[in-house]
């Protein structure tokens, strides 16, 4: 059973986190259609949650009956907190993140897949070191310091792993939390020994030249096929609004089929809502999405997590996904 006050401390925290993060954030609104559920959808304005910024410009959630409003924030936390705070009616989030709220009482509930992991075309995950740096393996990295996104988040505890499992002793390793922007400077100075990137978020990362060098994809050490990211909401808001949240995921679900295969003009759609160039976003290997949410997409991230302690305990993941998913 969760702990009433905490929860009411949580949500209390989420609600001033949202309101400060999305201050002076403005809305960007598509044309309404009439008696359409109005949604408002929290999302990092980049590749990774682009299939809704394409729902929205395709037509596809004025078919499936939805008119989208977005609300760009910068990370999964705050739109976690704008999400349950009521400013957004549905976010996208790193699974790991929701995962943990709802270990301590939080009613979050997934509703669709975000990005996959696929071991083809990875975009996130990638260890890497500057080209002149002797270290060529996980097991070189014994010692040695790395930058990850968030420490304890799936960045940081997919590195462990493939550390771990590539010969190396993770627990010799030393993390630091750094953004995406900063990583690539911190390896060229020397500051870190490796970081594990996400090319979506810098098109020139894709693309390391003279600089750096890649060495493993983490997230593999996962799973070779899961989902880091999922669009979602909160128990109340599905149970109030279940036509709503049904629509979402039809609108969602045609995004991302065509999303897969209409590059070109998904990056010209991306621009408009990110400020970088078609070109530059179709410098780096694009994202795949999911098309249906499944257990079996979540579980490898529970399963990385409790291994390594992030999470307590292990639980259904059927706790977390909605009805109305799909």
């Amino acid at each position: 059973m969760s702990n009433p006050s905490r929860r009411a401390f949580l949500v209390r925290a989420a609600v001033a986190t949202a309101a400060a993060t999305a201050s002076g954030v403005p809305l960007v609104r598509p044309a309404f259609a009439q008696d359409a559920a109005v949604l408002t959808i929290a999302c990092i304005p980049s590749d990774i949650a682009g299939s809704a910024y394409y729902a929205a410009d395709n037509g596809f959630f004025k078919k499936s009956g939805v008119n989208a409003s977005f609300l760009g924030i910068a990370n999964g936390a705050a739109i976690t907190a704008a999400v349950l705070g009521g400013s957004a009616d549905i976010g996208y989030s790193n699974v790991l993140s929701l995962l943990l709220a709802h270990s301590r009482g939080l009613p979050i509930t997934f509703l669709f897949p975000a990005n996959l992991h696929a071991h083809e075309a990875p975009t996130a995950g990638l260890m890497s070191v500057s080209k002149s740096s002797p270290i060529t393996t996980a097991r070189d990295l014994n010692g040695k310091t790395i930058a990850v996104t968030g420490i304890n988040n799936i960045s940081d505890i997919a590195a462990r792993q493939w550390i771990d499992k590539n010969g190396g002793d993770s627990k010799t390793v030393k993390s630091i939390e750094l953004p995406l922007p900063e990583m690539k400077a911190a390896l060229e100075s020397g500051r870190v020994d490796g970081a594990n990137l996400d090319t979506t978020s810098d098109p020139t990362l894709n693309k390391p030249g003279d600089t750096l060098r890649f060495i493993g994809s983490t997230f593999d050490a996962v799973s070779q096929h899961f989902a880091p990211s999922v669009w979602f909401s909160t128990n109340e808001w599905v149970a109030k609004h279940p036509a709503a949240a049904k629509a979402f995921v039809a609108g969602m679900r045609e995004s991302a089929a065509w999303a897969m295969t209409h590059h070109r003009e998904s990056a010209d759609i991306l621009s408009k809502y990110t400020h970088v160039t078609p070109a530059q976003i179709n410098q780096v290997t694009r994202v795949t999405y999911g098309e249906h949410l499944t257990a079996d997409l979540i579980q490898p991230n529970m399963d990385v997590a409790v291994k390594y302690g992030v999470l307590k305990a292990a639980f259904p993941i059927s706790d977390m996904i909605s009805s109305a998913a799909g």
